[in-house]
């Protein structure tokens, strides 16, 4: 954590803990009663629901009395706050309910996503897997641990080593494009070595890297920075890394904009990812164009 002038409490992961089993279970009850949830559309066509308007309320809140002095940014944001956020030097970056598709479609792999952004960096990540009542905290420099209990009071710490190298194992969506997960195969088959499809939706895929269950998660379709943050802090705290299409870290709220088109995540390999996946950036430019220009159903949620 933080240190020096910090204004965060030394007792914020536990209450941020509680906080999210709180919100887990909330949406696991709007989960089960189905007919309590509406659906509207956003201005880019994806669904937002009675539960994603919780739980952004309930993080709000529960995150404004953890941490008065810092910003809070959402998906559920207003306009603006979201114009506001390029002032923040630290900030929260949530989302209330990633996966929100997969919430409506009963697959049960939706999580809640969130992340503290200092000087553009996560330095604390929370993903919480309400059906499974679990979440993962990745704290880069510091380790990475599995939260589970009542309130997420029993952490087991995760060790994750380096990958077996015997094969490549993908981290990919049900509803990611056929096309572009065959396309992304054959350039990960420059490794010389299998590739395997690992499936996982919404941050799901983030778990997927730091279990030990997939190698590499390479992003092609568009989604938002408060979709990666968290993810990108696990994966740092496990010793991977998570890449721009340039090979850089990916570093958020210090854009115009906050929607990411392309991305790298993976775990600790000694196989040299960004030669393998460089051409992929390109492969995908004229499907990212037309997002840019007229964005899709279910940006951000896949």
């Amino acid at each position: 954590m933080p240190a020096g002038d910090s204004p965060l409490p030394a007792d914020l992961i536990p209450n941020l803990l509680t906080l999210l089993a709180r919100t887990s279970a909330a949406l696991v009850g709007y989960y089960h009663d189905a007919e309590s949830v509406t659906v509207d559309r956003k201005a880019d066509r994806s669904p937002v629901t009675t539960a994603d308007r919780s739980a952004h309320a309930a993080l709000a809140q529960g995150l404004a009395t953890l941490t008065p002095d810092v910003p809070f940014l959402s998906e559920e944001s207003s306009t603006e706050e979201i114009r506001e956020r390029r002032d923040w030097r630290i900030c929260w970056m949530v989302d209330p309910l990633d996966g929100t598709r997969e919430f409506l479609g009963r697959t049960g792999e939706f999580t809640i996503n969130v992340a503290l952004i200092v000087d553009h960096v996560p330095i604390l990540g929370f993903i919480a897997q309400p059906l499974e009542h679990q979440c993962y905290l990745g704290i880069p420099g510091s380790g990475l641990w599995r939260c589970t209990g009542d309130d997420f009071e029993l952490l087991t710490e995760l060790n994750p080593g380096l990958t077996s190298g015997k094969n490549v194992r993908m981290s990919a969506s049900q509803r990611h494009s056929p096309q572009r997960v065959a396309a992304l195969i054959e350039l990960l088959s420059g490794s010389g070595l299998p590739v395997e499809r690992v499936n996982a939706g919404s941050a799901l895929k983030f778990f997927a890297l730091v279990d030990g269950r997939a190698d590499i998660y390479p992003r092609s379709s568009p989604c938002y920075e408060w979709d990666v943050a968290a993810g990108d802090a696990l994966v740092r705290a496990a010793g991977g890394q998570v890449l721009t299409a340039e090979g850089l870290p990916m570093a958020y709220n210090h854009r115009d904009t906050l929607l990411v088109h392309y991305f790298v995540a993976a775990a600790p390999s000694g196989l040299l990812w960004v030669p393998l996946l460089e051409g992929a950036h390109k492969l995908f430019k004229e499907s990212r164009d037309a997002h840019a220009s007229n964005v899709v159903e279910g940006l951000g949620n896949g």
